[in-house]
């Protein structure tokens, strides 16, 4: 028999569970994409603003006012949000026409070019069509695993149906 002591049998089902914790949070991640970039989103908010009043820079010894120091913020910002600097993995164009998408005969990329709405999502939207059938109205798209209310609200004036 193995002569283990009662700490080094927790330590060793300690671990084994911290294993299995880890392994179950990767397959949820990847059966719900749309819910992780959402939550990841929430990770990229924008910086707490500066504490008012005057406040000294980095490496001098000057007093900067704080809309000097929202200013140089705010163009850091915006360095930051240009689609050069973001990776290529992150970058999609969204639809930005005042045409709305028909959703009977968008494919999965046409979806994918909405705010929102991920390569699964689009996948699941194509899939649903594919199988049941072409949607009658904008709001047969809850259907769809993935696609709530809130989402709903938010494509609604990007999508049409139309009929032949």
């Amino acid at each position: 028999m193995l002569d283990y002591t009662r700490r080094q049998i927790v330590l060793l089902f300690g671990a084994a569970a911290v294993a299995a914790c880890g392994l179950g949070i990767d397959r949820w991640r990847r059966a719900n994409t749309d819910t992780v970039a959402y939550l990841e989103s929430l990770d990229r908010a924008a910086a707490p603003s500066p504490p008012p009043g005057p406040t000294v820079e980095p490496g001098t010894r000057r007093a900067v006012t704080r809309s000097a120091t929202l200013r140089s913020a705010t163009a850091a910002s915006a360095d930051a949000d240009t689609p050069h600097r973001e990776p290529s993995r992150l970058r999609r164009r969204h639809r930005d026409d005042a045409t709305p998408l028909d959703v009977n005969a968008a494919s999965a990329a046409d979806f994918e070019r909405l705010p929102g709405v991920g390569p699964a999502l689009a996948a699941r939207i194509v899939d649903l069509r594919t199988r049941d059938g072409p949607f009658s109205s904008v709001d047969d798209l809850r259907r769809v695993r993935g696609v709530g209310e809130t989402t709903l609200a938010r494509l609604r004036a990007r999508l049409a149906v139309n009929t032949p």
